[in-house]
């Protein structure tokens, strides 16, 4: 055939894709405003096919490119290549195994899909693969981004958040993005995967100059999927996003733009801007008589939201309300939070029931098994059971929630507990191992589980379009699990419960984390309003995200009312001008505490308090929650054990040409007018109390 090459384009980045004689498909160049950024050797993707007890290893080039089309979508254009599998005689790869594969009975087809977006430097990839041979194909190691980048003095790996640097870097179930910096090229790559939580896996240079984007092979989730006759499967999708100047920079540019514009279903706007939760304050021993209370003061402050956790309805897998507890069911709170013009939030469990509940006695067939062949449940909960999500469960549970969210207009939607695997217990209820439920093998339950667990967030919203769904990290299974297929199904996700006494591993994550997703889909159970540290360091902690809080609000003084009720109505005032929650930015400029983050349970045993650290941060950090024209605030704590009172400050993000007043909101002074270059240069501040917070007011001029 006569070779071809084709151009993908965006926004100065240019991958270009050529077909040689043989009809063998490679990206022959990623180049970027001039640099080239690959050099040949890649494999464009790779994945292992066992049929019967013979396995073969494919990539690319096993593949003759039979077809391609380009069609447009809202955001730009869709290039789709077709492969089908070389006949045998000019394959140089052999299978494995006792018997060799006939391939006059079939073909395997894979299509390769890239989008390219009009508005942003990035193209998105992702693969599909069509068995259609007529025995089974299991999948496995399977990687749909696989080249080599440009070698060169000095390039690194910004990893873990990118807040590290190495030579090299592989991760599973953690990392969503890592960047490659050239600083001889002053042009670096953002590297992201879709793959859901704990299926991800990403490697840079774990092999020489090799960018791998994958599913987790060797890590507990192990991911395998079956196909049968005339059957597809579609990866998650990954991208690439090459960028000039600093990294961070382009994290907080065109990757959180892409991210929180093109990515996640939730905006800013949709988020209330204060939040009370029952949970750490109350656990189970929530009444009506505490909750009514509780809803009269919190709109006294001006609080947007009211959200009932854990122990309101009679048990997991029974969700009525609890007869003691709420006598009159749950219409009284609906009518206080109508009444008040509040938001309604609930709790429910997606996959966990009580071992006695009508649904665990009349579908036993939907239970998750484990790997002893017994029930799955999470450590702590040995009274519940986790059911199948891959199964006939999932339509039952989705009409459950659907009623509970319709019964009582509920608009805050928290959804937890474990699935595909115990977040706190390593080796334990990983994935499903029933013969009968719609995954073939139980480490296709992996994935399966995920993936069903989308679609019942995903009919959730549609019936209910007004209702934030909330995906907690124990039902998504990884401590603090943060990543980019999250945001696509759930507006929110529950990252932690930290509370007041470990604010600096709670701003830690808050500050990684939202180098990934935008801010405001990350909730905290953090602050407890009624802590001492909570009237200004507390508060001003938790809004790095967003306004979401714990505490009996029967506790308050007066004093204490009337300070939360001037500042919960300055930000609600503020937010009306200028939405900060749309904002998080840090340049190479603010630092994240340099504490240790709450606990992971892969790596620590599991205890009450294990996971939470007092704080052991030297240093000033911070974040700036403003817009592109630099006006918003800028957010500085100083921790206890922190002995600097005085820091020179950087403002990177301001335009160097305009002119700003700084105001010390808590202060309420003028800090200076000072132009945009002066600001870029750095100010002395001052935070004379430890622990203590500066908010800094910074409007243009």
């Amino acid at each position: 055939m006569q070779p071809l090459t084709f151009e993908l384009e965006t926004n100065g980045f240019r991958r270009s894709i050529s077909i040689d004689e043989a009809g063998s498909l490679r990206t022959a160049s990623l180049g970027y405003r001039g640099i080239e950024l690959l050099q040949e050797g890649g494999y464009e993707f790779a994945f292992a096919g066992y049929m019967k007890e013979s396995m073969r290893f494919f990539q690319c080039e096993h593949f003759r490119c039979v077809a391609h089309e380009t069609t447009k979508f809202a955001e730009g254009e869709r290039w789709i290549f077709r492969l089908e599998l070389k006949p045998s005689e000019e394959q140089v790869f052999k299978p494995f195994g006792p018997e060799p594969w006939d391939e006059s009975r079939g073909n395997l087809h894979v299509e390769l899909v890239f989008d390219v977006y009009r508005d942003y430097p990035v193209i998105r990839k992702r693969i599909r693969v069509r068995n259609q041979f007529p025995d089974p194909l299991r999948l496995q190691y399977m990687t749909w981004e696989d080249l080599r980048l440009a070698s060169g003095e000095g390039r690194s790996v910004c990893h873990q958040y990118f807040t590290r640097n190495s030579l090299e870097a592989a991760d599973n179930m953690d990392e969503s993005a890592m960047g490659v910096v050239w600083p001889g090229l002053d042009a670096g790559i953002l590297v992201a995967t879709e793959a859901p939580g704990s299926m991800k896996r990403l490697e840079l240079f774990r092999e020489p100059d090799q960018l791998r984007i994958a599913y987790n092979f060797n890590e507990e989730t192990v991911f395998e999927w079956v196909l049968g006759e005339g059957e597809s499967f579609e990866t998650d999708a990954g991208f690439l996003l090459p960028f000039a100047g600093g990294l961070q920079d382009a994290v907080d540019g065109p990757f959180r733009d892409f991210v929180g514009n093109i990515l996640a279903i939730a905006r800013a706007r949709d988020i209330p801007t204060f939040t009370v939760n029952t949970w750490e304050t109350f656990q189970s021993e929530i009444t009506e008589e505490i909750v009514l209370e509780n809803i009269r003061i919190a709109a006294e402050l001006g609080v947007d939201a009211y959200q009932l956790d854990f122990g309101w309805h009679v048990d997991h897998g029974d969700y009525r309300p609890h007869p003691r507890k709420f006598p009159n069911g749950l219409e009284p709170v609906v009518e206080a939070c109508r009444k008040h013009n509040m938001k309604l939030g609930l709790w429910m469990s997606v996959p966990n029931v009580h071992v006695d509940s009508e649904i665990a006695r009349s579908h036993p067939e939907w239970r998750q098994i484990d790997e002893d062949g017994g029930r799955s449940f999470m450590v702590g909960w040995t009274d519940t059971q986790i059911m199948c999500l891959d199964s006939g469960y999932a339509d039952w549970i989705i009409d459950q929630i659907d009623t509970v969210v319709k019964r009582y207009g509920v608009s805050l939607l928290k959804l937890d507990l474990a699935s595909v695997r115990d977040p706190y217990n390593p080796g334990k209820s990983i994935g499903c191992h029933a013969q009968d439920h719609h995954h073939p093998t139980a480490k296709s339950s992996h994935l399966g589980i995920y993936r069903s667990m989308f679609r019942i967030m995903d009919e959730i919203r549609r019936r209910n379009p007004d209702c934030l769904v909330d995906l907690s990290f124990e039902l998504y299974g990884v401590l603090h699990g943060t990543d980019l297929a999250h945001i696509q199904h759930a507006h929110q996700n529950w990252v932690t419960n930290q509370d007041t006494g470990w604010l600096e591993p709670l701003r830690r994550i808050i500050h990684n984390r939202s180098r990934i997703v935008p801010s405001y889909t990350l909730n905290f159970g953090s602050c407890h309003l009624t802590d001492p540290l909570a009237k200004s360091y507390g508060f001003w902690s938790a809004l790095l995200a967003h306004g979401l809080y714990y505490g009996d609000l029967r506790q308050l003084s007066e004093e204490d009312k009337a300070h939360y009720r001037y500042w919960i109505d300055w930000v609600k005032s503020y937010r009306g001008k200028l939405d900060v929650y749309n904002f998080f930015r840090v340049s190479d400029s603010l630092r994240a505490p340099d504490c240790r983050e709450h606990a992971d349970r892969r790596y620590e045993p599991y205890s009450t308090e294990g996971g939470r650290v007092a704080s052991a941060s030297g240093i000033w950090d911070g974040a700036a929650k403003v817009s592109e024209k630099g006006e918003g605030w800028v957010l500085l704590f100083r921790p206890e054990t922190s002995g600097l009172k005085e820091e020179t400050v950087r403002f990177p993000w301001v335009d160097a040409s305009g002119t700003y007043r700084l105001l010390d909101v808590l202060g309420h002074e003028e800090i200076g007018v000072l132009t945009g270059e002066e600001l870029q240069r750095g100010l002395m501040l001052a935070i004379p109390d430890a622990p203590g917070v500066l908010v800094v007011d910074c409007t243009r001029i």
